[in-house]
C-alpha cells in the first residue's frame, strides 16, 4: 500500500506517515491504532510502538534491574519517600513524572510483573501517604489502590517516629529470581543493582530491622483508610 493510500484509507498526512516511516517522528498512539486499522495487522504496530517508548524512556542504568524486577519469583520494597512504583495509579505516577507520558507508559508497563503472581512485599514510609502528588483526589485515590492492591500483596506502614532508617540515602528492592539474589539501590540520582552475597545479607539484615518497626497488616490498612478519607475530605 503507497503512502498517498495510507493518508487517504488512515486521515493522516503523507508527511506525517513519511517521517514516521524514516524515523524522523515518532507515531502517536492515535496514528498507531489508525494504522493497524487500516493494515489490519492485530494491534501489532501499537506493540511495537508501546515497546519503542518504554525503550526511550527507561534510561540505561536502570533497564538491567527491570530485567530482573520482571522474572523475579519475589520483591521485597522499602520505600522511603514515594508510593513504589509497582503500586502507583496512573494519575499519581504522571504527576511525578510531570507528564512526560513515554516515562508514565513505561512506569505502568512495568506494573504486569505483578499479574503474574510475583510475591510481593512493601514496606512504606507514611510519609509518602502524606505527602502531596498532584492535588487531593489524586491521592485519595492512590490511597484507595493501594488498599485494594492489600487484597492481594502484603503492605505495611513504617509510622513516624521509626529511626531504623534515619542513615539511609535511598529506597531498595531486594528480588529473587530462579533462586538467585539480588539487590537494587535508589538514589536521587541512580540506582545501581548487585548481586554481591555480602551486600545482600546486609540489605536483608536492614530490610528485618526496617520490618520490625512496620506497623501489622491490620494496623496498615487502618492507617491507610484514616489517610485515605483525609485526602478526600480535601478534594
Amino acid at each position: 500500500m503507497t503512502r498517498e493510500q495510507l493518508a487517504q484509507r488512515s486521515a493522516f498526512s503523507i508527511s506525517l506517515i513519511e517521517k514516521v516511516e524514516t524515523g524522523q517522528r515518532l507515531p502517536s498512539e492515535q496514528f498507531a491504532e489508525a494504522m493497524d486499522a487500516v493494515l489490519e495487522t492485530g494491534g501489532l504496530l501499537s506493540r511495537i510502538r508501546q515497546f519503542a517508548m518504554t525503550q526511550k524512556a527507561t534510561p540505561e542504568w536502570l533497564r538491567s534491574w527491570l530485567d530482573v524486577e520482571q522474572q523475579a519469583e519475589r520483591i521485597l520494597c522499602f520505600e522511603l519517600s514515594f508510593v513504589p512504583g509497582l503500586l502507583q495509579t496512573e494519575e499519581y505516577a504522571r504527576e511525578l513524572l510531570h507528564g512526560d507520558e513515554a516515562k508514565l507508559a513505561a512506569r505502568m508497563e512495568r506494573q504486569s510483573v505483578l499479574e503474574r503472581g510475583t510475591s510481593y512485599v512493601a514496606l512504606i514510609d507514611e510519609r509518602s501517604l502524606r505527602y502531596p502528588v498532584g492535588d487531593p483526589s489524586i491521592m485519595a485515590k492512590q490511597l484507595e489502590h493501594l488498599i485494594t492492591a492489600t487484597e492481594r500483596f502484603v503492605i505495611q506502614v513504617i509510622p513516624f517516629g521509626c529511626d531504623t532508617y534515619l542513615h539511609l540515602d535511598g529506597s531498595f528492592s531486594l528480588a529473587t529470581v530462579n533462586g538467585r539474589e539480588y539487590v537494587y539501590i535508589d538514589s536521587a540520582v541512580q540506582g545501581v543493582l548487585f548481586d554481591n552475597a555480602e551486600l545482600i545479607h546486609q540489605t536483608k539484615e536492614r530490610w528485618d530491622r526496617i520490618r520490625a518497626e512496620a506497623l501489622s497488616r491490620k494496623q496498615s490498612i487502618a492507617l491507610m483508610r484514616e489517610v485515605a478519607e483525609e485526602w478526600n475530605s480535601k478534594a
